[in-house]
C-alpha cells in the first residue's frame, strides 16, 4: 500500500512538473513558429487581393473589385483624383477605360514584381498591371498599384489605393 501511495505521489509530481514546463518554457518555441505560420498566411491572403483585383478587371466584375476595399478606403487614380468610400471607388472604376463595353482587356501582372509586407494587422501591396488587348494581342496599358491593406474583421482589405505609372521618371 505504501508503494502504491508513493508511486501515485510521484506520478502527480511528474505530471505537475510537465505541465509547469510546458506552460512556461515550451511556449516560446511554438509561439515563434506559430507567428511564422501566421505571417505566411497573411502574405498569402494579401497576395490574393492582387489576384482578385486583376480577375475582377478582366471579368468586369465591379462587385468583386469593390469588395476588396474597406468601407472607408481611399483610392487615388491620378493627381487630384481621390475617391473615398466604396461607392466613390465604384464610380471611378465604372468610368475607367477598363470597364467600357468595347474594351476587351485581360489584366495581368508580372509576378516577380509583386511585393507584400506584413506588420501585425497592417501591410502593403505593390504590383504592376499589364492590360492586354484581347482583340489585338498587344499591351494596351501599363500601370501599377501601391496599396495599404489591413485585417478588418478577420479579412484583409484595401484601405488606401494609389495608382501610378510603371515608369521611373527622374
Amino acid at each position: 500500500m505504501k508503494a502504491l501511495l508513493m508511486g501515485g505521489a510521484i506520478l502527480v509530481a511528474v505530471a505537475a512538473l510537465v505541465f509547469a514546463l510546458s506552460a512556461c518554457g515550451g511556449s516560446s518555441g511554438s509561439s515563434a513558429s506559430e507567428q511564422a505560420v501566421q505571417k505566411q498566411a497573411d502574405v498569402y491572403a494579401i497576395d490574393r487581393i492582387e489576384r482578385s483585383f486583376h480577375e475582377s478587371i478582366s471579368k468586369k466584375n465591379i462587385d468583386e473589385m469593390v469588395g476588396l476595399f474597406a468601407p472607408h478606403a481611399t483610392g487615388t487614380f491620378g493627381p487630384g483624383k481621390t475617391a473615398t468610400g466604396k461607392e466613390e471607388i465604384r464610380s471611378v472604376w465604372l468610368k475607367s477605360k477598363a470597364w467600357e463595353p468595347t474594351t476587351h482587356w485581360l489584366s495581368d501582372h508580372p509576378a516577380y514584381k509583386l511585393k507584400v509586407t506584413v506588420d501585425g494587422d497592417r501591410g502593403t501591396l505593390h504590383f504592376e498591371c499589364h492590360f492586354i488587348d484581347v482583340d489585338t494581342g498587344k499591351i494596351a496599358a501599363l500601370t501599377a498599384g501601391n496599396l495599404d491593406v489591413a485585417r478588418i474583421d478577420g479579412r484583409w482589405l484595401i484601405t488606401n489605393f494609389v495608382g501610378s505609372t510603371t515608369e521611373l521618371k527622374i
